[in-house]
């Protein structure tokens, strides 16, 4: 080549052991005009799998090389060889337009194929029986012929059942992740440095629609990321919380949920909540069968934001969980439930009564659905968890197993799970987080779930929350209320109020008022003389 631009060649392997030459085009993209064209989300194939049970995949040898590159920008590709300057005559990789231009192609090619999805260079084929695949099969060679593509067969599965494709795991049940790449994940070493750490994420990341709730447990992960570089090496003090946030998201992705294919003729139900830290959505399809997950959705609250309101925040979790599902509820009419009951009267409110922020909020949602319907906090725990005690604020003081265990032997306890009616209080049994087997038995009267105490523990209860900063009675009782249950826990709570040491030591209970003086009459004049000093006063 007598070109006057030239470009770095790099040698990039492949999986099967070749080499594939390429050239370093950074500086031939910078001044390139961008190709807006979309290539297709990861997610979308599976939009068009409902009823599917036979699936095939095909792989195009050298994809890019069929599309030949316009003479005049043929010198462009030009590269450096030990042996001199060589160009491409057609399209090589490393071009920031080369995706963009094959999947233009190959969109053209399988243009009325609905059958099939292109991602790329690869294509599945997904049918409802054999009969009409093999004939799905036919019409797709046929047109990759027309068009001279070439297939590698090494790469290419046939008539399965259950097939792999872009990282997922499809079948006729829906998708999940690769149990290979979970296994890659499951074994990864804790990081040692914040730049191992960004690529544990970024490969969970990848997973996350799989996974509620991640946004709250990622976040003493994601912590070790301010105001961190992208190839960042400085050294991770882990803590006990940071450890056990780890192991949980290793945890989550090995019991990642099965996500159904999504079914048109299916109503839609969006489910959201949201906490003092992170809102987070689920978005099911109603059948027969019950309720079928599509997807999971989580985001961390700015500080901003975790100021809000609890309203303002359950709103954010609805426009933020539609935002996130747009592509799969636009035009679809869908229901949005949410245990914050004020937010289903928020279209029949005056508009006066809205902030701005708040009529933001209100104005993207209802371009898009009003049915907002309320549903009870504990039938709602798929939106931000499988599990609510997950959320439980329980101070480190007082270990969740061990009241588990307390209240298998305490015998008031029983009682009440026995005979209802002898309290007001609404218990049920809540799996632990980090123990299956285990047990927790809470109440579920209020907006957030609290665990029942056993008396044993209820003054290690009252130590650890008033120990914090020995507030007074009654804000010991509205501080406990909050957290945990008992029966006549407002009298525990006073008398162990009243009865705190420190506080006795150090607070003022009781407030001595001497009464004025008292001055006898006198009987005659001038025989008392009263004198007030003042001064020194200004001459005048």
């Amino acid at each position: 080549s007598k070109s006057n631009w030239a470009s770095p060649l790099h040698l990039v392997p492949k999986g099967s052991g070749a080499w594939r030459p390429t050239g370093d085009y950074r500086a031939l993209n910078k001044i390139t005009v961008t190709d807006h064209y979309l290539v297709p989300h990861l997610q979308d194939f599976t939009h068009n799998l409902h009823g599917c049970k036979i699936f095939s995949k095909v792989d195009i040898v050298r994809a890019f090389h069929h599309i030949p590159v316009f003479p005049a920008d043929i010198p462009k590709t030009a590269i450096v060889t030990p042996f001199g300057l060589f160009e491409f005559v057609f399209m090589p990789f490393g071009l920031s337009n080369a995706a963009q231009t094959f999947q233009r192609f190959i969109h053209e090619v399988l243009l009325g194929l609905e059958f099939c999805f292109p991602y790329l260079d690869a294509i599945l084929i997904a049918s409802k029986n054999e009969d009409e695949h093999q004939q799905h099969l036919h019409k797709m060679f046929e047109r990759l012929n027309s068009y001279g593509l070439t297939v590698n067969p090494s790469k290419c599965v046939f008539l399965v059942t259950e097939i792999e494709f872009l990282g997922h795991l499809v079948s006729e049940k829906g998708c999940q992740p690769l149990p290979q790449k979970v296994e890659a994940i499951l074994t990864y070493p804790k990081p040692e440095d914040v730049s191992q750490l960004r690529r544990f994420l970024g490969a969970l990341n990848f997973y996350r629609r799989f996974l509620p709730n991640m946004a709250e447990v990622q976040m003493p992960l994601n912590a070790y990321l301010n105001s961190t570089k992208k190839n960042d090496k400085r050294k991770i003090n882990w803590t006990l919380e940071a450890d056990k946030a780890f192991e949980c998201c290793k945890k989550k992705l090995s019991d990642a949920a099965l996500l159904y294919h999504p079914n048109i003729s299916a109503a839609l139900a969006l489910h959201v909540d949201a906490s003092d830290t992170a809102v987070g959505g689920a978005l099911h399809q109603c059948t027969s069968i019950g309720m079928q997950p599509l997807a999971f959705f989580s985001k961390k609250l700015s500080p901003a934001q975790r100021r809000y309101s609890a309203y303002d925040r359950e709103l954010l979790a609805v426009y933020e969980a539609i935002k996130h599902f747009r592509h799969m509820v636009e035009a679809r009419s869908f229901c949005i439930y949410t245990d914050h009951k004020p937010l289903c009267y928020a279209f029949s409110q005056k508009l006066e009564k809205c902030s701005p922020r708040q009529l933001r909020h209100l104005d993207f949602i209802s371009q898009f659905s009003t049915d907002i319907r309320h549903i009870k906090g504990s039938d709602n725990c798929i939106a931000d968890a499988l599990s609510r005690l997950q959320v439980i604020s329980a101070p480190q003081a007082v270990d969740l197993e061990t009241l588990a265990e307390a209240q298998k032997e305490d015998s008031e306890l029983q009682q009440l799970i026995n005979d209802p009616s002898r309290t007001s209080l609404n218990l049920k049994k809540f799996p632990l987080a980090n123990d299956s087997s285990a047990e927790l038995i809470c109440d579920t009267t209020t907006d957030k779930i609290r665990p029942f105490v056993p008396k044993q523990l209820r003054h290690q209860v009252f130590t650890a929350l008033h120990g914090l900063s020995h507030p007074g009675t009654k804000s010991s009782l509205n501080l406990i209320k909050q957290r945990f249950c008992w029966p006549s826990m407002n009298s525990d709570i006073v008398h162990f109020a009243k009865t705190c040491v420190p506080c006795q030591q150090s607070k003022i209970h009781r407030h001595t008022i001497s009464l004025p003086g008292e001055i006898t009459p006198p009987s005659s004049r001038f025989e008392h003389v009263h004198l007030d000093l003042v001064g020194p006063l200004p001459q005048s």
